[in-house]
């Protein structure tokens, strides 16, 4: 059955509208292949409580009922959706096989009044009816409108390209956000090459005294730039933790060669940002 579902050549709509029945709203087509009018199956089912699933496998399973239930393309905001619609004057039979004797009254109210009712509702969308489609007369009036089908056809137009602009623009973001994956693994990659080169070629003896002293002295300058910054306070312990867990050490004098310049440079970036200096 499914297949066969798949298979049903898509309606042609002539006219779209709305119709607000029962504090709920159901969405309606004009066919344009037999002049016809045909209900959203979704709203129907939704404003009845009713599974969609269910329902629609239910009219499928009926010979009358299977043949009014078509495809057609709606108009939603700036988008189109391909939904299943039943043929209007076929909605009072599809609710007979509705069972109800489980359901509570006011849902068996609700059922009934749209049983009764709901196809005349639609008809009036579009003209004048007894819930069997429009009259021959009021039928080709409204097929031949130019005017409004022209409308429909323009809005359908707009409502296409603003859908396919949407599918670009997340398709692009998709594709901007796998590539910045790719550089941060390329730049992660890059990195740790780099750490490793250095390891191998830069010196690995640990700093000279007179260095140690410089190091020391940064320390003591960072850790009063703050205490004056932030209205006293002593920072020393700060500082130095801050230094020995950036640069892996537990004491400043096990500095390596290879870190002693990057642990100036990030001293003196530290104590020129507390005390207010600009760092060109």
């Amino acid at each position: 059955m499914t297949q066969e579902r798949r298979e049903k050549q898509l309606g042609r709509v002539a006219r779209q509208a709305t119709a607000v029945f029962a504090d709920a709203e159901i969405t309606a087509v004009l066919s344009a292949d037999d002049g016809l009018i045909y209900a959203s199956f979704p709203h129907l089912c939704r404003a009845l409580g009713l599974d969609v699933e269910s329902q629609r496998e239910r009219v499928e399973e009926h010979t009358v009922l299977q043949e009014g239930l078509l495809p057609f393309e709606l108009v939603s905001g700036t988008r189109v959706v391909t939904n299943w619609c039943l043929r209007s004057n076929l909605i009072a039979l599809w609710l007979t096989l509705v069972p109800v004797k489980r359901l509570k009254p006011g849902r068996q109210q609700r059922i009934a009044h749209f049983q009764q009712k709901a196809a005349d509702a639609l008809d009036r969308l579009f003209g004048t009816g007894q819930g069997t489609g429009l009259p021959a007369e009021a039928r080709e009036q409204a097929l031949s409108m130019p005017g409004e089908a022209s409308a429909y056809a323009e809005g359908l137009a707009i409502a296409r390209l603003a859908e396919e602009q949407d599918l670009l623009h997340e398709q692009l973001g998709e594709r901007m956000t796998a590539l910045e994956l790719v550089v941060d693994q390329r730049l992660s990659e890059a990195e740790g090459r780099l750490a490793t080169l250095e390891a191998r070629l830069m010196p690995r003896e640990q700093i000279s005294e007179e260095q140690a002293e410089q190091i020391s002295d940064l320390i003591k300058q960072v850790a009063i730039a703050l205490g004056q910054k932030l209205g006293g306070g002593n920072y020393f312990g700060t500082v130095y933790g801050q230094l020995y867990r950036r640069f892996g050490i537990t004491s400043y004098k096990k500095l390596s060669q290879a870190q002693y310049p990057k642990a100036v440079a990030w001293l003196e970036q530290m104590r020129d940002r507390s005390s207010g200096t600009q760092v060109p």
